[in-house]
């Protein structure tokens, strides 16, 4: 319960924090974006080594990425150092009700990416109010009632999927989207 007002709390700034913002959103797919953030849940190490690999292949495909990593662990944050492509942010750098605070994570949120996309599979208020208040043109992630004022898009998934599908599905629906818009580059 008492969890539950923390967020309710942080709900409401982020409701406060979003009306005094007025952001153009749309559709965009993988193939136009060139500028790519990507939000995750770090709880273990095999994630960091799915995103990695993630984000290793779209900038392959020559794509601009920033990935920023809720670390759930101090074991884990202090395993994986920021990297050019890779921050991070824990548990110590958001507020009582849940609203993050870090420097990093506010130099993420006004950047102006093509595509954010939500990696977490979890509900995350965190990532998700830092997806919701983000300068993206287009912001993807799980499907959920509660996700609508947070995503542009939202992939509706089994709650047993795993981390690898996730992937597989949000690249696809990304790669067959068709955007009629062009925006700016």
């Amino acid at each position: 319960m008492f969890k539950r007002i923390r967020r309710k709390i942080g709900q409401y700034y982020f409701k406060k924090e979003q009306s005094r913002t007025s952001q153009s959103h749309g559709m965009m797919n993988l193939p136009e974006a060139r500028r790519i953030g990507i939000l995750y849940t770090l709880e273990e190490a095999p994630d960091y080594d799915k995103v990695s690999e993630f984000v290793t292949q779209l900038q392959q495909e020559h794509k601009e990425v920033k990935a920023l990593g809720f670390v759930k662990s101090k074991g884990l944050l202090q395993r994986f150092l920021p990297k050019l492509s890779y921050d991070f942010f824990s548990k110590k750098d958001i507020t009582w009700f849940y609203r993050p605070i870090h420097n990093t994570v506010r130099s993420f949120m006004d950047k102006e990416f093509d595509l954010l996309i939500d990696l977490s599979l979890a509900d995350s208020f965190p990532l998700k109010y830092i997806a919701g208040l983000s300068k993206a043109i287009c912001r993807v992630g799980r499907f959920s009632e509660d996700n609508t004022s947070y995503y542009d898009l939202m992939i509706d998934v089994k709650p047993a999927i795993t981390f690898d599908e996730y992937l597989f599905q949000i690249r696809h629906y990304l790669t067959i989207i068709k955007t009629n818009e062009k925006y700016p580059q």
